[in-house]
């Protein structure tokens, strides 16, 4: 190499740096969430985080706050929507801001997680971030696992849908949620995440309803005796950001973000499998007497219950959601 060309690759090569280097010190996000630390969606956010500084050579700084760190759920919503927070890894918490983002969620609609990625994947999950779009919120495409809902109580197992009635059962804050529980005769009070074990312990509930990984990671074995097999919901996570803080980023570290953000999502999922692929044996070994439920009586009582719900997610919606699943609404 002739001496001038050293020279123009050694100026060229300073140039990049420095740009970065200038580039430094005004991408510094926070992203929050309320899983625990040895949660899968903090780990694989983390390992994100990391791969996304080291690809823009630390101009995209994303410090990861898990475990409740910000706030509760409701708190970090508030922040993200407001711009003082840049990212957030949500639950199902979207539903006051916008209703079609519980779909996914509908009790006994979808049978398998495969089922439900290939919606959210695709046509369905595009329309439910158009929505979150109009409302100021940049959600990524891929979302993250938590998996298919069981029933675990403490005073008896729930072999039929008559076993619930009248028992007290922990549910998240959706409505949705709320009058699932109520249209099939339970008696639902709800209680967020960081509050579960501590209701439990204390019996102000006699059951609860979380997939497999949150009845592990949160050691509910230890406040629960009966563990019901019903996946009679499935739930999951999005990652989001504020649209004003998400195009304040220059297209190609918003590049380089989505690619590590879609990766972790699908080691996420990964991860949630061999969970739920052990997790029978953990819960058994300590101590949990498990049963599987015959649903079929859950469904038969859940008609008036689809109607009320489709009118408030709009034919749209609707249709996108039984083009995948079938119908739920017979005339």
């Amino acid at each position: 190499m002739s001496s001038r060309r050293r020279f123009l690759a050694a100026v060229g090569a300073s140039a990049l740096l420095s740009a970065r280097g200038a580039r430094a010190a005004q991408f510094h996000y926070r992203l929050g969430l309320s899983q625990p630390l040895d949660s899968p969606n903090y780990l694989r956010l983390k390992e994100m985080a990391d791969r996304v500084l080291a690809d823009t050579g630390g101009a995209m700084h994303i410090e990861v706050l898990g475990a409740g760190a910000l706030g509760s759920d409701n708190q970090m919503l508030a922040m993200v929507q407001k711009g003082e927070l840049e990212l957030y890894m949500a639950g199902n918490v979207w539903g006051p801001l916008v209703p079609v983002t519980e779909m996914p969620g509908l009790p006994f609609t979808f049978k398998t997680t495969p089922e439900v990625f290939a919606a959210l994947d695709g046509d369905l999950g595009d329309y439910i971030r158009g929505e979150m779009l109009a409302k100021g919120i940049h959600q990524f495409r891929l979302g993250f696992d938590n998996g298919f809902h069981q029933l675990t109580t403490r005073t008896r197992p729930i072999r039929t849908v008559d076993d619930l009635a009248g028992m007290t059962i922990r549910t998240p804050f959706q409505k949705m949620t709320v009058d699932f529980f109520e249209s099939i005769g339970a008696k639902p009070m709800t209680f967020t995440l960081n509050q579960l074990y501590k209701v439990l312990k204390e019996q102000v509930v006699d059951g609860q309803t979380d997939p497999y990984q949150i009845i592990v990671l949160l050691k509910l074995y230890e406040v629960q005796t009966y563990l019901s097999i019903t996946n009679h919901w499935w739930s999951g996570f999005t990652l989001n950001a504020n649209l004003e803080k998400w195009k304040a980023l220059p297209a190609d570290i918003q590049a380089v973000i989505t690619r590590h953000a879609d990766a972790a999502a699908l080691a996420q999922r990964a991860d949630v499998a061999k969970i739920d692929a052990g997790a029978l044996e953990v819960l058994r070994a300590k101590g949990m007497i498990v049963n599987q439920t015959d649903t079929s009586g859950f469904r038969r009582q859940l008609g008036a219950f689809y109607e009320r719900w489709s009118k408030i997610y709009g034919p749209r919606a609707w249709a996108l959601l039984e083009a995948r699943v079938g119908k739920l609404i017979h005339s």
